[in-house]
C-alpha cells in the first residue's frame, strides 16, 4: 500500500532540532497532560513532515471539537490501522487513506476487486480499540495509464476547489473538514459542531463544478470525547 506516513518519517528525523521552538514549547504543555498525547504529538509531526505543514496538526487540534485526549487517542487508533494496512501483501499497489474519529475508524481509496475491498475491511476491523469501521473502496475502473494520471490530477484539482470552498462557507471550520476525491465522487470526513456545520459543508462541496455526487461522513462530537474549552467558529 502506498503512503506519504514513511516519507514523513524520514523528514523528521532531528525533528526537534529542525522545526523550530514553537514545536519544542507545544511538545512541553502535551508531554504535561500525559505521555499518551506526548506520543500522538511525535506522531503528528512525522505524519505531516517538518515544512510548511509543521504547525498544522496543531491548529486542527486548536480548532477540534474533541478534547486533546480523544485527538491522541485517535491518531494512535490511525497508525495502527495504517500499519495493519500496509502490512498486507493483497494491498501492494492500493493507495488507502485511513481516517479515525472518536475509535470509528473509515477508510477511503480505489481497490481492485469487491473482494479486496471486503478485505480491506476486515483488515481495519481487526484493529484493536476501534467501534467500528466504514469505508468507501469503490473497484477501480480499468483504463490506459495517460486517463489514469489524467484523472488523479483531476481529482487533486477539485479537492484543491473543495477545500477553498468550505474556507468560504458560512459556519464551517475547513480545518475540520477532510476532504477525498475519487473520480470526481467526494467523500467529507471530521467531527463538526453540529448538523448546521454539517449541513453547510456539504452543500459547499456539491456546489464545486465536476463533483459527481458527496458521501458525507461528517459526524457530531459524542459525550467522553468532546473538547470542554471554548471553541472556533
Amino acid at each position: 500500500m502506498k503512503s506519504d506516513f514513511h516519507t514523513g518519517m524520514q523528514d523528521c528525523r532531528g525533528t526537534w532540532g529542525t522545526c523550530g521552538a514553537g514545536v519544542r514549547s507545544w511538545s512541553a504543555v502535551l508531554r504535561a497532560q500525559g505521555p499518551v498525547i506526548a506520543s500522538a504529538a511525535l506522531i503528528l509531526l512525522a505524519s505531516t513532515g517538518c515544512g510548511g505543514a509543521k504547525y498544522k496538526a496543531m491548529v486542527e487540534a486548536a480548532q477540534s471539537e474533541l478534547s486533546p485526549r480523544a485527538i491522541a487517542h485517535d491518531d494512535v487508533h490511525k497508525l495502527h490501522m495504517h500499519e495493519a494496512l500496509v502490512a498486507e501483501q493483497g494491498f501492494s499497489g492500493l493507495t488507502l487513506s485511513p481516517y479515525v474519529f472518536m475509535e470509528r475508524g473509515y477508510v477511503v481509496g480505489h481497490v481492485d476487486s469487491k473482494e479486496q475491498g471486503e478485505a480491506v475491511l476486515n483488515t481495519a476491523r481487526h484493529v484493536s480499540g476501534l467501534r467500528s469501521v466504514e469505508g468507501y473502496l469503490p473497484v477501480k475502473e480499468a483504463s490506459p495509464d495517460d486517463n489514469a494520471v489524467s484523472n488523479k490530477a483531476a481529482d487533486v484539482s477539485l479537492k484543491a476547489q473543495i477545500q477553498a470552498a468550505l474556507a468560504l462557507a458560512p459556519g464551517v471550520v475547513k480545518s475540520r473538514v477532510h476532504v477525498e476525491v475519487l473520480e470526481g465522487h467526494v467523500v467529507l470526513l471530521g467531527v463538526v459542531s453540529g448538523d448546521e456545520e454539517r449541513r453547510n459543508a456539504e452543500s459547499a462541496a456539491a456546489g464545486v463544478e465536476g463533483v459527481k455526487n458527496v458521501m458525507n461522513w461528517l459526524v457530531l462530537p459524542e459525550a467522553g470525547y468532546m473538547s470542554i474549552r471554548a471553541k472556533t467558529r
